[in-house]
């Protein structure tokens, strides 16, 4: 191996897919169409999101100057940033099964994505509308899924020491 082959990073995304595809099965290529179509649908639900976001903000400081504004803007105003990073990381878990990563980084994604919608829900809830035995079913379900991130991420630093 010459030292521009050294240097040169492995392909990724759709180079990678270029390279592989006539290794794959005809159900991995419809997987792969699939994950693509929906990876476009994504950037469209993104773009729209990022778009109403920004209109959001400009009302929110338009409002704020002329006569102030109450909590429940600033909670919508929140409630649609998680929903774009919420976009973003099934954007990232598409990606990731692209890339052929592994499982573990799979399910990490989508537990992360759980965490962002339950840190969502908790933003923009009302606690007038809820009653407590809900918030504390949520509060659980948020404490499960940081618990079982964390063990993936400790699950994951165990792997890496076996590695070396």
């Amino acid at each position: 191996m010459n030292d521009i082959e050294k240097d040169t990073p492995a392909p990724k995304g759709i180079n990678k897919l270029r390279a592989e595809w006539h290794e794959l099965s005809p159900f991995e290529r419809f997987e792969h169409i699939v994950m693509l179509a929906v990876s476009l649908v994504l950037v469209v639900v993104i773009l729209t999101a990022f778009f109403r976001l920004v209109v959001n903000v400009y009302e929110l400081l338009i409002s704020q100057i002329e006569d102030g504004t109450e909590y429940k803007a600033f909670q919508a105003t929140f409630g649609m940033l998680l929903t774009l990073l919420i976009a973003f990381e099934f954007r990232n878990s598409i990606n990731a099964i692209l890339e052929g990563k592994g499982l573990l980084i799979q399910v990490k994604i989508v537990i992360l994505i759980s965490l962002i919608a339950i840190a969502r829900k908790f933003l923009v809830l009302d606690p007038k509308e809820y009653e407590a035995m809900a918030v504390a079913a949520y509060a659980l379900v948020a404490f499960g899924l940081g618990a079982t991130y964390w063990m993936l991420g400790r699950s994951e630093k165990d792997e890496d020491l076996l590695r070396r």
